[in-house]
């Protein structure tokens, strides 16, 4: 067998033959040529019409690598004339577009590793560009879109995800959408605005079917939920309640550095967690003689620590009505010069509503705030994905819950009869959070 009869048989183009060959330690370079003529003219249909040879251009291509060497197709391809009706027109090719750079075949490999592996690693592989691999994987992503069709939960949880920077400052926050009764993805959003979160719920397959929508204070979600989702209930996840009251203690423990002095402020700053913990997690050695002994230092510190305790308080109530009765006292409990506590009361007030439905639901968003700090880690492992990317590779690679058709029981003819006596159809409820844990542990994201 010749080199050239060996080679086509390893590159695997039925309808090329090989002309020329060159080849290094790193590229092979094959010349090929169509091996038939075109059995129809394109232009009047003619089945094997006379044709003469217009003009001739090569069109150099990437193939899969051979053997780890990278594959540069040079197809010479010809311009035919008809001499049936005087049209001129390229050949074709089954493997070929005409105004590629790939063969179809490496397309379809770079489209299909692309969703279990990263980009950089394929560019690595076949020395084509991110960009062009990227494109690929977008292209893919296409097909598979308009089949999402995601069921609709009773409860949902929204949460806004940063993983990029774009020089000192973070891009845009995306929304993160999540299943509260499956534990499931549903969507990623591009933002968090207004008009994207309502765009979203408007095409939900049961807007009507969503009892309670979790989330944090964010205007634009809230006024979302209420114009999309008639029966839904907002429940302001508690952590981002009791976290203003933390934080409202600590920016007060800052502003007493000047009182201080440069040590004593130092030590304080180091022993800051003795503040921000529950009081039931400390120890009372070394923990509350310690916390203590600032107290006896700075007698507001005591204050602010004992608004904030009671604040966290609020939630031990086992009813709504008790949970009013406890903030109303709280509030009323904040002297005239806390201005960063009477600042919690005042976005309470601002929210009383959603916060207070907590008490009949008894829901967090801490099931959305989970997965959320798994997809952040993708970004500290450098994966630098776009927002598209990142979607496509959660959305359309990781495996959804379903639930699968089911069938009555009959015989064969009945079955036929009734159209397979379909009992349900396939139900979409997302991706599980532990398949994007499974699939990040695996390298998969």
């Amino acid at each position: 067998m010749t080199d050239h009869k060996l080679l086509e048989k390893m590159l695997d183009l039925p309808e090329f033959k090989i002309t020329d060959l060159k080849h290094n330690e790193h590229d092979i370079r094959i010349y090929i040529e169509k091996k038939e003529k075109p059995s129809v003219c394109p232009s009047c249909g003619i089945m094997k019409p006379k044709l003469r040879v217009h003009s001739k251009r090569e069109q150099e291509v990437r193939d899969k690598n051979i053997q780890g060497k990278r594959v540069g197709l040079i197809f010479k391809r010809i311009r035919y004339k008809c001499m049936e009706c005087g049209a001129t027109f390229y050949e074709l090719s089954d493997s070929i577009a005409p105004k590629s750079r790939l063969t179809n075949r490496l397309r379809d490999y770079i489209a299909e590793e692309s969703k279990r592996r990263s980009f950089i690693d394929l560019e690595r592989e076949l020395d084509i560009s991110n960009v062009t691999i990227r494109e690929i994987f977008l292209e893919e992503v296409k097909k598979l879109e308009c089949g999402l069709d995601i069921e609709t939960p009773s409860i949902i949880g929204i949460d806004e995800i940063h993983i990029q920077r774009e020089g000192k400052h973070r891009k845009q926050a995306w929304a993160l959408i999540c299943n509260g009764d499956d534990h499931t993805v549903m969507d990623l959003l591009p933002d968090r605005n207004k008009s994207t979160i309502i765009e979203y719920f408007n095409n939900l397959k049961n807007p009507y079917s969503v009892q309670v929508v979790t989330m944090d204070m964010w205007e634009p979600y809230r006024d979302a939920v209420y114009q999309t989702l008639p029966n839904a209930k907002i429940v302001i996840d508690k952590f981002h309640v009791v976290k203003m009251a933390n934080d409202a203690l600590n920016t007060l423990r800052k502003s007493f550095k000047n009182r201080l002095g440069k040590k004593k402020n130092k030590s304080l700053k180091q022993e800051r967690y003795l503040l921000l913990k529950r009081e039931h997690d400390l120890k009372p050695l070394p923990d509350i003689a310690f916390r203590d002994a600032w107290f006896n230092e700075i007698p507001e510190l005591k204050v602010a620590y004992d608004l904030k305790e009671s604040l966290f308080k609020i939630y031990d109530a086992s009813t709504k009505s008790e949970a009013k009765m406890l903030y109303n006292k709280w509030k009323a409990s904040i002297p005239d010069d806390m201005s960063e506590f009477r600042e919690v009361a005042k976005t309470i007030d601002n929210w009383y509503t959603e916060i207070f439905n907590y008490f009949d639901y008894k829901v967090t968003n801490a099931f959305v705030e989970g997965i959320n700090s798994t997809i952040r880690a993708i970004e500290s492992q450098g994966r630098g994905y776009t927002f598209e990317v990142l979607r496509a590779k959660v959305m359309f690679f990781i495996n959804h819950k379903v639930d699968k058709p089911s069938y009555g029981s009959g015989t064969f003819s009945n079955i036929l009869m009734s159209g397979f006596n379909l009992i349900n159809e396939t139900k979409d409820y997302g991706v599980p959070f532990e398949n994007i844990i499974k699939a990040i542990n695996e390298g998969l994201l």
